[in-house]
């Protein structure tokens, strides 16, 4: 069984970071790396195009190499690789923007001032702003990608099938 995640392409990364640049310049100092989820993920019957979390400690210090720093990573943004490989780039900004919404630098603390946060109605109309030329495009990309894993699972058991009609399993009584 392979592994769940894999590093992001150098585009992708290039993307994150004018994202983080442009929309989110107190995210100038936090240290965010990016992976690929390449196996769907569902929450509430829905597809998983992309999620944020907050590092805790113990991810810190096993990435602290990684990140070129002394404390590691502060965010993880993974995004599902099936959906990255089909999207345009203006909704691979939308995804990573959406993403980067849940985040909020608290100045007052000292020792960790990156937090993850549910949405606010200060970002809510802005994305509704930002997003006024495709307001639906969460949706419509989800149902892109649920298609997209719902024709691999087809073709699974499709070649599945085959497989067992080739060794005698056809299920007609031969």
């Amino acid at each position: 069984m392979g592994l769940r995640y894999e590093e992001v392409t150098d585009d992708a990364r290039r993307l994150l970071d004018e994202v983080q640049d442009k929309h989110f310049p107190e995210l100038k100092n936090a240290k965010i790396i990016m992976l690929f989820d390449l196996k769907k993920r569902t929450s509430g019957g829905r597809v998983v195009l992309g999620r944020i979390m907050k590092t805790n400690d113990l991810l810190r210090h096993l990435t602290k190499d990684e990140a070129a720093a002394v404390d590691g990573y502060d965010y993880i943004v993974t995004v599902d690789k099936q959906g990255w490989d089909v999207i345009a780039e203006t909704d691979r900004i939308r995804l990573l923007r959406h993403e980067l919404r849940h985040t909020f630098y608290d100045i007052e603390s000292e020792n960790s001032p990156y937090k993850l946060i549910d949405h606010s109605i200060t970002d809510f109309y802005e994305e509704v702003e930002l997003n006024k030329d495709d307001p639906k495009w969460r949706e419509r990309v989800a149902t892109l990608v649920a298609d997209i894993y719902e024709q691999q699972k087809e073709e699974h058991k499709q070649e599945r099938n085959k497989r067992k009609k080739r060794r005698g399993y056809g299920g007609n009584g031969e």
